[in-house]
């Protein structure tokens, strides 16, 4: 329960650093949404993955139970999924695949793209770093004779560092030189010179259900604009 309520204070920074930006790079961000506690949704959902097979309420695979942020920039939507990593004793809080299947599903709900951002409080060491965050990047997209999956995520992992002006983001970039790996902190992703690029765009936005979904989200959404 801590470690949720602290993952929501870090989307609601993200959120107010994004929107205070000189060049805000998204028109609309929705924070926490929890679209599964809305019975008109679940019913949606039911009608679009039991009603041809008339199968109970209780065997339809579940909404997502929370959605952290949701970047909005035109007609493209992006759902991300934050995992907060602190020290636990000689490790850290989560294993270096946390987050991975949360954020798997999200695709059902017809998003352009769904992100997991790894949170690494700053008393991280570039060797944890490089074995959650890098281990996590390897598992997700290196090639499958590299050990990796290719999944359609996108994927960052970031330094946070608190503030008297609040949290700052840092986003780790593993390259490899000369045969070793080196982590480069980039600009904040809020920063005018950032560009965010999301290579790995959602495969399921071409299925009827998926674009039933996403409809209905949607309309839901513009009805929590303040």
């Amino acid at each position: 329960m801590v470690e949720r309520k602290i993952e929501n204070l870090l989307a609601k920074e993200f959120k107010r650093k994004f929107d205070q930006s000189v060049q805000p790079k998204f028109d609309k961000i929705y924070v926490s949404k929890r679209p599964f506690q809305v019975p008109k949704l679940k019913k949606q959902w039911h009608d679009v993955y039991g009603r041809p097979l008339n199968v109970p309420a209780s065997l339809i695979p579940p909404l997502q139970p929370e959605i952290d942020m949701i970047l909005c920039k035109g007609d493209s939507m992006t759902a991300v999924e934050l995992k907060y990593f602190k020290r636990k004793g000689g490790g850290l809080n989560h294993s270096f695949y946390e987050g991975i299947g949360q954020t798997l599903a999200l695709l059902r709900w017809g998003f352009d793209h769904a992100a997991l951002w790894q949170l690494f409080e700053d008393s991280i060491t570039p060797e944890e770093l490089w074995f959650y965050g890098g281990w996590t990047w390897k598992f997700l997209h290196a090639e499958h004779k590299n050990g990796g999956l290719n999944l359609p995520i996108e994927f960052t992992f970031y330094f946070v560092t608190k503030s008297n002006e609040g949290y700052d983001f840092r986003p780790i970039q593993p390259r490899r030189v000369n045969g070793s790996i080196r982590l480069d902190v980039l600009p904040p992703p809020y920063h005018p010179t950032f560009e965010i690029r999301e290579p790995h765009p959602n495969p399921l936005v071409i299925c009827p259900e998926v674009q039933k979904l996403r409809k209905m989200l949607v309309e839901w959404l513009k009805t929590q604009e303040s």
